[in-house]
């Protein structure tokens, strides 16, 4: 008997848990309701890195570097050394590791993302590019995106109204309404963000480009906060990201009071047991996390940070590249000009010469008219 008292006990336990809990559903532009989708877009971008974390990373790897003197443990260790703000330590470590591992795809990527934190795009761009030979299938299929971005860059480098008329990605219609667009878009922000501060013509724009696809595919509601924090936090322009914010008002507003269909719900198999709210207006500034809210500071004293140390611990020898072979431009000869004192000279000498000649010819003249008297 109590037996079987402690199991009904139990099994109302677990159904009255269920019964409790809460999911939130969201509503597209086409007035299509999508439950479990937006749970997983409450997670918050960090604005920064956390570096107390950080430090005990890379006590860690330095660790396991001294261990197994691998150069993917160097690699990832120069990874935290960019997070940490250690850019040029990182690119020659990246650097050297890239001469003697050049089919490295890891490598590779790193090295690209080292010379973009550094400011050369150009390079930038060429590892990325290498990387996505070497393993297209990389970060979700996502590094087109940073392909994108970094030509972007260039552009804006030579034209900065570049970004008035079209965004970084210039998504069409169908790549707006497409979930793997909208996923891989979301890879390459949520990688980028605690590296880029407010203002970035290219982080608004690329948020804009995410709102867009969160609109046509999942939540308005996100959609609007995608725009706000690229007006608000990456200083998009007002007039290219608030019809973008009053658009999504809009479409909200009409879809006030349309709940999602409970039956139906409640039919299909993927869904668990709960209450399903209607998701209500999301402040986008619930959407910016601090990473790092203490401002800890890394101690430099204990971790080692020098690029020679840290190669000789994966026993990699310094290369010194050779330079490179740059064509010397033969440097076109200045045209003669004439010189007008040596011309009067000239002048002056045929002026002698010809009163030299009158003067023998009259001179030989006269001694035969004189010899014939």
């Amino acid at each position: 008997m109590k037996k079987l008292l402690f199991l009904f006990v139990l099994i109302f336990n677990v159904t009255a848990s269920h019964a409790c809990l809460n999911y939130y559903y969201s509503i597209d532009n086409q007035g299509h309701f999508h439950d479990g989708e937006a749970e997983d877009l409450r997670r918050a971008f960090n604005t920064n890195f956390n570096t107390s974390r950080l430090e005990k990373n890379l006590k860690k790897l330095q660790l396991k570097l001294e261990a197994s003197k691998d150069y993917k443990l160097l690699s990832d260790y120069a990874v935290l050394l960019l997070k940490a703000g250690k850019t040029a330590i990182a690119l020659d470590i990246l650097e050297q590791l890239s001469l003697k591992h050049p089919n490295d795809y890891q490598i590779a990527a790193n090295l690209g993302t080292a010379y973009e934190l550094s400011g050369n795009n150009e390079k930038a761009l060429e590892y990325i590019k290498r990387g996505i030979e070497l393993n297209p299938d990389s970060h979700g299929g996502s590094e087109w995106v940073h392909v994108k971005l970094l030509e972007a860059k260039l552009k804006l480098a030579d034209d900065p109204s570049y970004l008035d008329s079209i965004t970084v990605l210039n998504l069409t219609e169908a790549q707006k309404k497409d979930k793997k667009v909208r996923d891989q878009l979301t890879i390459q922000i949520r990688e980028r963000f605690p590296f880029c501060k407010g203002p970035d013509p290219i982080m608004a724009s690329l948020l804009i480009d995410l709102g867009d696809c969160y609109a046509n595919t999942v939540s308005l509601e996100f959609a609007k906060a995608s725009y706000e924090i690229a007006k608000h936090y990456y200083k998009a322009s007002d007039d290219i990201v608030d019809p973008k914010i009053d658009e999504a008002k809009y479409m909200l507003r009409q879809y006030i009071g349309v709940t999602l269909d409970a039956r139906r719900l409640r039919m299909e198999s993927e869904h668990r047991e709960g209450e399903h709210n209607r998701m209500s207006q999301i402040r986008y500034q619930k959407l910016l996390d601090d990473n790092n809210p203490s401002e800890y500071e890394i101690d430099w004293s204990n971790v080692q940070s020098n690029a020679d140390t840290l190669l000789a611990l994966a026993e990699i020898e310094r290369v010194i590249p050779e330079p490179e072979e740059v064509e010397e431009e033969i440097a076109p000869q200045p045209e003669k000009k004439a010189n007008p004192d040596k011309k009067e000279s000239s002048s002056l000498n045929w002026i002698y010469f010809l009163i030299a000649g009158v003067a023998v010819g009259g001179g030989a003249i006269y001694l035969y008219s004189r010899r014939k008297k």
